[in-house]
């Protein structure tokens, strides 16, 4: 018996020392995401070329719901560590969860719209038709439907049908059984429908036709070198700053699209089969979830990151800014 009270004891305190490192290690991850995205937000806007394509202006959505959405984890993780940003029940349990889901949703839909945008564009058999389709106008027309339609289904979260314990500060949901049923069996399947599986076929769909087109085109342009080659040295002089964007963006593409891959289906599949489990006890539960939910985190704060190392273009202006940064710095100094 005094074996087995050791043992337990044992697990309690290895898994209450595994939640504290969980909470310290979001709060990092958080604050360089939300580093990496503001120098990302920078960055893309400084490229006057990138801010003129549909894909770009898609990329500055994503970041910036990326950002709203790491501010949500941010609150829920300072609030696991016993510091409530919010006062009240409203804003904690109720705008936090809303703001949370429609971010996410938003940022899942800029990646959809990216690898299809790309797609358009590496087609030969509608090139015409895609610059009809892949326009700026176009990709605010439908952030915009996206936003209200979004908000409109999420907005459940903020009817007054949840709680916040007084000593924990912790949001329950079970007030109303028929609430509970259609948050936990209805809302997060359905979530991980729409905005997991789905998505994951789409962009790995699209890529994979995508890479075929530019493999395609690639072999054209190598067997109509041998006839027109001054004609094609012309066009790649006078094209080469479209170029490099576009190599950067195909980069920073496939590139989103393999993290979003992995960091997104593991949470998913256990928040959907985790009723499955019942060998596992409420408290492991929560640490698996806690777990799968910071390693899904990752995808929304790396991708400053991942594109420094992915795009040499993105590196470069990278650089060159922060060269700004340290030179306007020095006159400020010797000014004082």
């Amino acid at each position: 018996m005094d074996a087995t009270n050791n043992f337990n004891s044992s697990i309690v305190q290895l898994l209450a020392g595994l939640h504290q490192f969980e909470v310290i290690a979001a709060c990092v991850l958080y604050s360089l995401g939300f580093i990496g995205n503001f120098f990302a937000l920078i960055v893309f806007s400084s490229l006057s070329d990138f801010r003129k394509i549909s894909t770009g202006v898609l990329f500055l959505l994503m970041t910036i719901s990326n950002f709203f959405h790491l501010w949500t984890l941010t609150t829920e993780s300072v609030g696991a560590l016993g510091y409530q940003l919010y006062p009240h029940v409203f804003f904690q349990c109720r705008l936090n969860p809303f703001v949370k889901n429609v971010s996410r949703a938003m940022s899942t839909s800029c990646s959809i719209c990216i690898a299809l945008d790309r797609l358009l564009r590496s087609e030969t058999k509608m090139p015409m038709r895609s610059k009809f389709i892949c326009t700026r106008r176009n990709v605010c027309k439908l952030a915009i439907l996206l936003l209200i339609i979004f908000c409109l289904f999420w907005s459940f979260y903020l009817f007054p049908l949840s709680t916040q314990d007084r000593l924990t500060h912790s949001c329950y949901y079970n007030q109303s059984e028929t609430y509970y049923f259609f948050l936990a069996k209805v809302n997060i399947p359905m979530r991980a429908v729409f905005f997991c599986a789905i998505p994951v076929i789409i962009m790995a769909a699209a890529n994979g036709r995508m890479l075929y087109n530019i493999r395609q085109s690639h072999l054209r342009i190598t067997h109509g070198q041998t006839r027109n080659t001054v004609s094609q040295i012309t066009r790649r002089v006078s094209n080469t700053s479209r170029s490099a964007v576009d190599q950067m963006l195909l980069y920073l593409m496939i590139a989103n699209v393999g993290v979003f891959i992995i960091t997104q289906v593991p949470f998913h599949f256990y928040a959907v089969m985790h009723v499955y489990f019942d060998y596992l006890n409420g408290y492991i539960h929560l640490m698996i979830y806690a777990t799968l939910l910071l390693w899904s985190s990752i995808y929304f704060g790396v991708a400053f990151y991942l594109y420094c190392l992915a795009s040499p273009l993105f590196r470069k202006k990278f650089i060159e800014i922060l060269k700004k940064i340290v030179h306007y710095t020095n006159i400020c100094r010797q000014a004082n």
